[in-house]
């Protein structure tokens, strides 16, 4: 097994098949995560059961609380092209940040993929904080987001009366590393607490692009068989569209997680 540094996060795993890792490689696997925060391996050939059984390398497959998972796997959902339109993750975040307990790791795996487009960017929120400038810092240091399931819930059909809502540190720091990382995401963040709603959006407009810059991310361009496993403690994604009606599918699993603090 070697190893690949890819940018500002991110390490592609190469001469391994997760179909026959042992505890050496595992062990390997974990070290490299922390470190990398995105892992990248090409060319697997992995069914459902394998992909459970390698997601609980970092906690229990969890099963999505609004999208429905595969027949026979409820904690894996199938992600497919429905067309532009209908394209639901053209933003920056987190997953399931709208839990009391959002998922440590997500691992997307794809089964088809188009020639053009369709690219997932990941952006380092390690850098993202230890760049912030120390005025917003020190503002912000102490206060907490909430974050909403209303747009999924919405998007799924469901009623926004059943929404809900939980609050999660602006600055996250992570359990195992101790390193702090921004943890304010577009798709759930709703306001920060305890600040008037003009600052409040105000303030959140300016974290969104700072988290997003350029210089924070990896863009990962999909090929047949690629498994890309990232933390969700620390970094953020965003799926680029750009493939129009061809043809794109992928298994998507999380897994079980801790209370940001």
């Amino acid at each position: 097994m070697k190893i690949r540094e890819l940018g500002p996060l991110g390490a592609e795993v190469t001469n391994i098949d997760l179909k026959k890792t042992n505890k050496n490689h595992l062990a390997l696997i974990k070290k490299y995560f922390l470190e990398y925060s995105v892992l990248i391996f090409r060319d697997q050939n992995l069914v459902p059961e394998e992909l459970k059984r390698l997601s609980t390398l970092w906690g229990e497959p969890m099963v999505h609380p609004v999208f429905k998972g595969i027949e026979g796997h409820p904690e894996i959902i199938e992600i497919r092209n429905y067309g532009e339109k209908y394209h639901t993750n053209a933003h920056w975040h987190s997953d399931v940040t709208f839990e009391h307990t959002p998922p440590d790791a997500t691992l997307l795996y794809s089964l088809i993929v188009p020639e053009k487009g369709g690219d997932t960017l990941f952006s380092n929120q390690y850098l993202a904080y230890d760049e912030l400038e120390y005025d917003i810092k020190t503002e912000l240091e102490n206060k907490k987001a909430v974050h909403s399931n209303i747009g999924v819930l919405m998007l799924s059909g469901g009623d926004p009366k059943d929404a809900k809502t939980v609050e999660h540190p602006i600055f996250r720091t992570h359990p195992e590393t101790g390193k702090k990382a921004l943890y304010v995401t577009e798709a759930f963040v709703k306001e920060i607490k305890d600040i008037n709603k003009k600052d409040s959006q105000e303030k959140l407009k300016y974290l969104y692009a700072h988290a997003s810059q350029e210089k924070f991310i990896y863009r990962h361009h999909w090929l047949k068989g690629d498994l890309v496993i990232w933390d969700n403690r620390c970094v953020q994604h965003y799926a680029e569209h750009g493939y129009g009606d061809n043809e794109r599918t992928m298994h998507r699993l999380t897994t079980s997680g801790s209370k940001p603090f």
